[in-house]
């Protein structure tokens, strides 16, 4: 199988030729490490370990606004986005930037900036399509990233804004979700009525922490559950997988993704107390998972407790198909290349079928 077949297979809750294996994000320090310590310096990790191609391409669903640069020190620089948010960028650390200031802050600072919520044809970058037939062709597994509505909400607002407008006054928030939800979906017909045919739609969306989901299921149900729904009869109509991206604990809110209609959740946190072991056999008919080996698990070293890491997922996990093999969230510098190596052999020898 190509990796996009493989992939296909594995998300449809179907059983493919072995269980995929990914990585979809390395951090620079890790790489620096493992160069060190004898890893090719001209290879990648991908080529390496023969791991499964799953590439992104992102929609423009800003508010285009202009993105300025405000200040800049020896080690930081601050600048506004295109959705109004400051954020200070270290120059020397790896990690997202710290969010400082929000220009969209209550109702009339929103009503000032809605009429941008448009689906300008030039927000579909140029080279998407193309870039989507390529990686087809070559047998990768692609999806895009059009806009999720809720977190596009929070960071715009702000975390301590979002949250206290979803209390006092919901309708407000619903309003941006419901422009946000008009947007990404007019421009996912957009790039589709070019021809494009990605095999998803992957929504990169914090909407739990290390305790479990941001707001209640009652308030997911009654502000964000049919939008949601909106996105899974898109996808449903064009033979799309819907993907989540969530850190945190996220187990209250698995049912409430199968009744959305996502067909996959990712990377699992074990440190936020998710585990695959749990989840497959109770879930696994309804929802596929990816991800969920423990990097702080990778980072002792230990043989053994990376054998019982990686061969106890493994094995409750693939039977059947619904799986695909991942950290639980990035490969951090901690991870010695050693250690990788050995989590490569073991996955190589227990994810095959047969």
């Amino acid at each position: 199988m190509t990796s996009r077949e493989r992939l296909r297979t594995a998300l449809r809750r179907r059983q493919p030729d072995r269980v995929p294996r990914c990585e979809q994000s390395y951090w620079p320090a890790t790489l620096d490490r493992w160069r060190r310590e004898g890893m090719p310096p001209h290879r990648s990790p991908h080529e390496l370990f023969g791991l499964d191609a799953f590439l992104n391409f992102g929609l423009d669903h800003s508010l285009r606004l202009p993105v300025e640069r405000l200040d800049e020190t020896t080690d930081s620089f601050l600048e506004r986005d295109a959705d109004g948010v400051v954020h200070r960028h270290s120059k020397s650390s790896y990690g997202p930037p710290c969010e400082v200031d929000f220009l969209i802050k209550s109702r009339a600072d929103w009503e000032r900036v809605r009429d941008r919520m448009r689906p300008d044809p030039d927000r579909v970058p140029d080279g998407v399509a193309r870039a989507i037939r390529e990686a087809n062709e070559a047998g990768q597994f692609c999806t895009v990233s059009p806009g999720e509505p809720v977190w596009w909400a929070l960071r715009t607002l702000g975390l301590q804004n979002a949250m206290t407008a979803l209390a006092l006054d919901p309708g407000f928030m619903r309003d941006l979700m419901e422009a946000q939800t008009a947007l990404a979906l007019g421009l996912m017909r957009r790039l589709l009525d070019q021809g494009a045919r990605p095999d998803g739609l992957l929504f990169s969306s914090d909407l739990c922490y290390r305790n479990g989901m941001l707001f209640s299921p009652a308030s997911y149900r009654s502000l964000v559950l049919d939008l949601h729904r909106q996105y899974a009869r898109l996808c449903r109509d064009h033979d799309l997988l819907l993907i989540l991206h969530c850190d945190g604990d996220v187990r209250e809110l698995v049912p409430l993704l199968i009744e959305a209609g996502f067909d996959c959740l990712e990377p699992l946190e074990a440190r936020a107390g998710n585990d695959v072991r749990e989840l497959k056999p109770r879930y696994g008919d309804r929802l596929s998972f990816f991800g969920n080996i423990s990097m702080d698990v990778l980072a002792t070293g230990d043989r053994a407790l990376i054998r019982e890491e990686v061969v106890g997922k493994l094995e409750a996990a693939k039977p059947g198909g619904g799986y695909v093999h991942q950290s639980d969230h990035s490969v951090p510098p901690t991870v010695s290349y050693a250690a990788y190596c050995y989590w490569m052999d073991l996955a190589r020898e227990h994810g095959e079928y047969g």
